[in-house]
């Protein structure tokens, strides 16, 4: 129901007319922006600040995460069967995922072969750490192999494809509430696993995070965890929670004090540690608010070019750098990039995206 702060968010946020496509297209954009600087020799500036992984780029994933959790949550509800839900969520994130795979080891590689040799001749096809096994090695999205042996001058060949295991790991998270039968009726048990976890971020803030920095499959697991646990619960109390500019710079300003947080701490993991318990929600109601509006809604409307600009701005990138784009103006290597990964990712959306969502409705026939 609408409040003197704005309408509710269930009523604020359509379905059918929103921005969430333009945002997310934006949220890759900054991602690409953070690499630009990055691969280009230089740095992203609030990565600089807090002396960590509270950057441009990886905020910007945070914003998928959270993003993610309030529209699979709603996604699982509005499914027919968990299986159906899974099918679904799997034709959204395999298919781009795999052709990804087979497009980098197939044809990015080579081409940084020749761009740096010459000729094929000794390219690592197989063999340890060779652009066979970077295949084989990665196609389960858990990301076990980063670099190929004796290319890209040691650089990673996709460096943003490893945030997909933990999207896929947040899905499973939400259909193994939903089988339990704690999330279609129920809030707290949500709300119950966001606290626990925010608690165990506590700990580590206070405590000086030795198990939380012992593994980075954990440390990240908790990070968009956390990302995606905000958004979900949003959906959960989508009818209490009023969407405005007012509450837009509530939000705005917890982000940025867990930012300054972040900065003052100035190491980590305390750094990542203090804006992760404090910067999700806040994280969440932004995202939220701007993809509720419709001014962009036909933005990506037709064609969703988000994933494919995420999963292939860095191979484009790592490879105009190969070609020396080191030696351009920064700029100009930015638009560069962002012109080619967007129309790779076109083709990503025509001739893979599209064509697996069509099958979502696809059952097996019965004999």
């Amino acid at each position: 129901m609408p409040t003197r702060f704005g309408p509710t968010l269930d009523r604020a946020f359509d379905p059918r007319s929103n921005s969430v496509n333009a945002l997310r297209l934006g949220l890759a954009g900054l991602v690409l922006f953070s690499h630009t600087l990055k691969l280009h020799g230089g740095f992203d500036p609030l990565g600089r600040l807090t002396d960590g992984d509270v950057d441009i780029g990886t905020m910007a994933v945070d914003g998928f995460f959270a993003l993610s959790g309030f529209l699979i949550v709603g996604s699982y509800l509005n499914s027919p069967s968990t299986g159906r839900y899974l099918w679904r969520r799997c034709l959204r994130i395999l298919p781009g995922f795999w052709v990804c795979l087979l497009v980098t080891a197939f044809v990015v590689l080579p081409i940084a072969q020749l761009l740096e040799f010459g000729t094929l001749e000794g390219f690592p096809l197989t063999g340890e750490s060779s652009a066979l096994s970077y295949l084989v090695n990665n196609s389960a999205m858990f990301i076990r192999q980063f670099e190929v042996n004796g290319l890209l001058g040691g650089e990673p060949v996709n460096g943003s494809l490893y945030t997909l295991f933990y999207e896929f790991l947040c899905y499973l998270g939400v259909a193994a509430l939903g089988v339990a039968g704690l999330l279609r009726h129920r809030t707290w048990p949500l709300l119950v696993v966001a606290g626990l976890v925010w608690l165990f971020v506590v700990s580590q803030l206070i405590t000086g995070g030795a198990i939380y920095e012992a593994s980075d499959t954990l440390s990240i697991a908790v990070r968009f965890g956390s990302m995606f646990m905000a958004g979900a619960v949003l959906h959960r109390l989508a009818h209490r929670i009023p969407v405005g500019w007012v509450g837009g710079a509530v939000a705005l300003a917890l982000l940025a004090g867990a930012v300054v947080l972040a900065v003052l701490v100035g190491a980590e993991p305390q750094s990542t540690l203090v804006y992760v318990v404090v910067a999700p929600p806040a994280v969440a109601y932004l995202v939220l608010l701007l993809g509720s509006r419709t001014e962009l809604r036909r933005i990506g409307a037709r064609r969703d070019l988000s994933y494919g600009l995420y999963v292939y701005a860095w191979p484009v990138q790592i490879l105009l750098i190969v070609a020396g784009a080191a030696l351009w103006p920064v700029a100009l290597y930015g638009v560069t990039s962002l012109v080619i990964a967007l129309a790779v990712a076109w083709a990503s959306w025509t001739w893979v995206e599209s064509p697996a969502l069509r099958l979502k409705s696809w059952s097996p026939r019965r004999t």
